[in-house]
């Protein structure tokens, strides 16, 4: 694939002396590239004020003594999203290493990193243990997405809201933070403290070389008017779809649209969420069985016909070229797709039809939250993170988004426009994340793996709702309980 030779931010991004803008106020997995080297802080200033204007947090100044501030995590899965160690001279690792040192310097305190785990049961009894044992070692702890939600609503974690070092009007905590809180209460955070929430940022990627040998046309204006419908994906899963081999049955060796693995993220951004929130953030059950059915009787059509199931995205089916698009995260393209030679574009998840308003780009993360254990260092723990989360998004996100995924892995500006338009839209299912604690939800969040189908989407919905009323009422009067 051709790649784009300019490297948008990249002098912004790998020396520390820019680094040092969060604080100029007063008042206020294989992710990586290759080597690159640094230009001068005057290069690097020039470049700030007129390419990209960074935000800035709004804390004071502070002298913490030299207190230690260790992010917890687990290596499946945070180990090199958080901080950086050392300099190895590959940008993302570096904007987080230069990051942390500024913090460090800003604020008197050393900030570490360790792993706790090595799956995510494993973290989550560690989170347990910590909690349990009234450590206070630890000042933040990330963990897999539904189980941080099954320890917030255990009263694990601190509540967000109560912190007062942080400002949720920062473009650092993302609109998801509030998607996964309750009321004016968030006990966990998808936010730019890491670069997960665009790193599991849902997608169609699409063979543009096979899409040309077909004679079919990358449909970027159909997303610029508005119009890229999940009819258009059935219309071109359709025409690529052929029984390579000639055996009159389709098989891993043949040729299809679409490879995938899960849909619960696609569900959602064709506008059918089973939970919605009210003007005052709270949770209610918004299920549209029509809707369901419609969505159901395209996707039995795709899937069916026209789409392959494989664990890991349907990444390495797409990869080996045998099928024109893949439905996956950008970790996949970071790890599997980039790797090959295919000519590749990116593409938003389509709209169900006309009637839905705009694009909705649905994530999952790996949420974080502030032990409950953690008392007599909290004022640290509040305004190192909010520092850091100032930090990230004015490097780390950018090394990742702009430098390592719209220069290195975009052929074209349509495909980094997509990139843009999808992290524009982005979300967090709030059915999704707390499906364990809702009766009923599994039957309904990802609708194609449990084999729902459209006619029978009703009676399954009517089965359930009894029960996922009285889970949303248990888990309303824990939020009442919980500090």
């Amino acid at each position: 694939m051709k790649r784009k030779l300019t490297a948008l931010l990249l002098a912004l991004l790998t020396a520390s002396s820019a680094l040092l803008s969060c604080a100029s106020n007063p008042e206020e997995e294989k992710t990586n590239d290759a080597p690159t080297s640094s230009p001068s802080a005057e290069v690097q200033e020039t470049e700030a004020e007129t390419e990209s204007p960074l935000a800035m947090d709004d804390l004071g100044e502070a002298d913490f003594g030299g207190a230690s501030y260790i992010i917890a995590g687990l290596s499946n899965r945070t180990t090199t999203a958080v901080t950086s160690s050392e300099l190895n001279g590959e940008v993302i690792n570096d904007a987080q290493y230069n990051s942390a040192r500024t913090v460090e310097s800003r604020f008197n305190v050393e900030i570490s990193y360790e792993d706790l785990a090595t799956d995510d049961g494993g973290m989550a009894t560690a989170i347990r243990n910590i909690v349990s044992g009234g450590e206070e070692k630890y000042a933040v702890t990330f963990s897999q997405d539904t189980n941080a939600i099954t320890l917030a609503t255990a009263g694990h974690f601190h509540n967000l809201r109560s912190i007062p070092e942080f400002n949720f009007d920062q473009p650092w905590w993302i609109a998801s933070t509030d998607t996964i809180g309750v009321g004016q209460k968030a006990y966990v955070a998808s936010s730019y403290l890491s670069y997960y929430c665009l790193y599991y940022m849902r997608m169609f990627v699409i063979n543009k070389g096979m899409a040309a040998d077909l004679g079919l046309e990358v449909p970027y204006q159909k997303v610029y008017e508005g119009t890229w419908y999940l009819d258009d994906v059935i219309s071109l899963a359709e025409a690529a779809t052929l029984d390579l081999d000639g055996d009159g049955k389709m098989s891993g060796t043949d040729r299809y649209g679409l490879s995938y693995e899960v849909f619960y993220t696609l569900q959602n951004s064709l506008g059918i969420p089973v939970i919605s929130k009210d003007a005052d953030n709270m949770p209610y059950i918004d299920f549209d069985v029509d809707r369901a059915a419609l969505y159901l009787e395209k996707m039995e059509n795709l899937t069916g016909n026209y789409g392959y199931y494989e664990t890991g995205y349907g990444a390495t089916m797409f990869s080996n070229g045998l099928s024109l698009m893949c439905y996956c995260n950008l970790r996949e393209v970071c790890n599997v797709i980039r790797d090959t030679d295919l000519d590749y574009g990116f593409l938003p998840a389509p709209k169900l039809d006309e009637l839905q308003p705009d694009y909705m780009t649905v994530a999952t993360d790996v949420y974080w939250g502030i032990p409950i254990s953690c008392v007599s260092e909290l004022p640290m723990i509040g305004t190192v993170t909010e520092a850091l989360s100032c930090q990230h998004f004015n490097f780390v996100r950018p090394a990742f988004f702009e430098t390592t995924m719209k220069t290195k892995l975009s052929g074209t500006e349509d495909d980094t426009n997509m990139l843009d338009l999808a992290a524009s839209k982005l979300s967090i299912d709030f059915g999704y994340a707390y499906q364990s604690a809702l009766s009923g939800m599994g039957s309904l969040d990802d609708l194609v793996r449990d084999g729902v189908k459209h006619d029978t989407v009703a009676s399954t919905f009517q089965k359930n709702q009894k029960s996922m009323n009285k889970g949303l009422e248990k888990l309303l009067k824990k939020y009442e309980e919980l500090p």
